[in-house]
């Protein structure tokens, strides 16, 4: 008989001390603690996926016992999401949104009430991540240069470090355009994307901001960039208010985005299939409902995809 796998998913997105987690999810990994170490950083809100049953509750004691309220789900019941799909040509509409496909062969139209998720997410640029890192490389002595003992007290700090927030509190104010700021400040070392996803799961969108071209009056011109890119944020707020994911709102309300960028697009599009999933198994994720135990007995063992493959090279360059 298969053993029945499990996902855990967290209920919100806070961090999970590597330095702990690391040792507790290496066996169920089947990884090194180095690794597990590494993977328990990116994990964000979908923790791990598809581990045995017997291992995904003794991770979820430990982290309940961390106050990090989490849910075991059998992986046969995890959604699977398609692959996002790069959209650039937009078009306002009061009922829905509508999208005309890139060899335009026909524009489809999206209702505002049938996106579930939309999340905006600012991502850095290969070459720039160490820009948007909140670890002072520069004054670390080079690692493999160290002894045993010290090259595991570095390698320590160094993870707890990159999984931590950076210290102090984001500046606060709003400026007229947040994204008209950050293509200002910094241009080409990031991408800005907003995620689509529709409440049926048939259809994820990812609209790049540099690439846009957004119709936001009829006959009118169609806006590209920053201003574009705004306009249909501005949008999703008015007509769809719910489906903004938490980095969306503090991206709106952030002076300077620094602090909230991804470091690879893996990693958001991670945060945007857990908020889809966590708003198609619980609609009320986002109160603060008393979190339920695990499940009595497995369900079924078959597999499910959480979060999709990483999407082609092109919606990340």
């Amino acid at each position: 008989m298969t053993p029945s796998l499990f996902a855990i998913l967290l209920e919100e997105d806070v961090p999970v001390d590597p330095r702990k987690y690391g040792a507790i999810v290496a066996p169920a990994l089947g990884l090194t603690a180095l690794e597990a170490k590494l993977a328990v950083r990116k994990g964000r809100g979908i923790f791990l996926e598809r581990i045995a049953e017997d291992h995904a509750r003794r991770i979820a004691a430990e982290l309940e016992k961390d106050g990090i309220r989490a849910r075991l789900v059998p992986a046969a019941e995890v959604p699977a999401l398609p692959a996002p799909r790069k959209a650039t040509s937009l078009e306002h509409g009061e009922d829905a949104l509508a999208v005309r496909s890139a060899g335009g062969e026909g524009t489809e139209h999206l209702p505002w009430d049938a996106i579930v998720a939309a999340s905006c997410g600012v991502v850095a640029q290969p070459e720039y991540r160490e820009l948007f890192k909140h670890v002072p490389f520069g004054m670390m002595p080079p690692i493999h240069k160290l002894a045993g003992g010290e090259r595991e007290v570095v390698r320590e700090n160094l993870i707890l470090k990159m999984s931590s927030p950076p210290p102090g509190e984001l500046r606060r104010r709003k400026p007229d355009s947040i994204f008209e700021e950050t293509e200002g400040k910094y241009g080409s070392k990031v991408k800005v994307y907003l995620d689509l996803v529709t409440g049926d799961l048939s259809t994820w969108l990812r609209i790049p901001m540099d690439e846009i071209a957004y119709l936001y009056m009829e006959n009118g011109v169609r806006m590209g960039g920053p201003w574009g890119f705004q306009l249909l944020v501005n949008d999703c707020r008015e007509k769809a208010p719910a489906s903004l994911t938490g980095m969306t709102l503090k991206l709106l309300d952030a002076g300077d985005i620094k602090e909230l960028v991804f470091p690879q697009v893996e990693e958001f599009t991670r945060y945007t299939a857990w908020n889809a999933i966590r708003r198609i198994l619980w609609p009320n994720a986002d109160s603060s409902s008393p979190s339920p135990g695990p499940p009595e007995s497995p369900t079924g063992g078959g597999s499910s995809s959480a979060s999709p493959e990483p999407e082609p090279g092109s919606t990340s360059s």
